[in-house]
């Protein structure tokens, strides 16, 4: 049976929230886990992908203005709005636990469906999967992740809308229309907020749901010393560097 372990780590600081995400990764081949569930939330913000242009995504005046605060991910994908009311999901996993998913679209099919199946029994309907890591309910977008797989470790992580600020997401973000057929181009979607009142039901809905679909078996647990180091060095060295946010290198 594989050894899981369930992290509630959050923290008021983005920098050190993404610092996190790498560092959890890191140090995965010498935990004693398999496989974290991390939940966590950021205070308000706007997160990039690892290789998206700033210029493009984010209205840097309306963030400005807004006290919303800009950081980069460790990962790909499209650029998200974080608060509050967001409930941010990261699945931290060894490859060789999923050999029948192919690739990284199987691997992010996989963990939507999961979510949605967990919103499912929690009663939810009109939900739907759109691509391989977007979650609709009622035809607006709930939910968005991103993935990131390096050497057989590979980490999930998704967005799910509860109570948000809707106006700062409309405003942050640079709209991109749907119907888009440049790749290079986020495709974009409106939000809503998903009505949901009990996040402790979800989180033990999700863990229970992974249980069952592989051998594993969960338990609450904290950072490890190694994670926290290191967390504290990438913060400074990277993720709250202008170079980084602005510029995608590392120095």
């Amino acid at each position: 049976m594989i050894k899981g372990r369930v992290l509630e780590a959050t923290f008021d600081d983005l920098h050190y929230n993404l610092a996190l995400e790498e560092a959890i990764f890191s140090n995965l081949p010498i935990s004693n886990y398999q496989m974290t569930v991390r939940f966590w939330q950021n205070p308000k913000s706007v997160v990039v992908g690892r290789g998206q242009n700033l210029s493009q995504e984010v209205d840097n005046t309306y963030c400005l203005l807004n006290n919303i605060e800009i950081g980069r991910r460790m990962s790909g994908g499209e650029a998200v709005f974080h608060d509050g009311g967001n409930l941010n999901i990261s699945f931290f996993i060894n490859r060789s636990n999923f050999p029948d998913l192919d690739d990284t679209d199987q691997l992010s099919g996989f963990f939507t469906k999961l979510i949605i199946d967990s919103l499912v029994d929690l009663g939810f309907t009109n939900i739907e999967k759109e691509g391989s890591s977007n979650i609709l309910y009622q035809g607006k977008k709930v939910s968005g992740s991103a993935g990131y797989l390096k050497k057989g470790w590979y980490l999930h992580h998704a967005t799910l809308l509860f109570d948000s600020n809707l106006t700062h997401i409309e405003s942050s973000l640079l709209s991109k229309t749907a119907e888009s057929t440049d790749k290079s181009e986020s495709r974009y979607f409106p939000s809503i907020n998903l009505p949901i009142k009990n996040l402790r039901a979800l989180k033990k809905t999700i863990t229970r749901k992974l249980e069952e679909k592989i051998d594993v078996k969960f338990e609450q647990s904290f950072l490890s010393n190694s994670e926290k180091v290191l967390a504290d060095k990438l913060r400074t060295s990277v993720y709250n560097k202008d170079v980084w946010i602005q510029n995608k290198r590392r120095e």
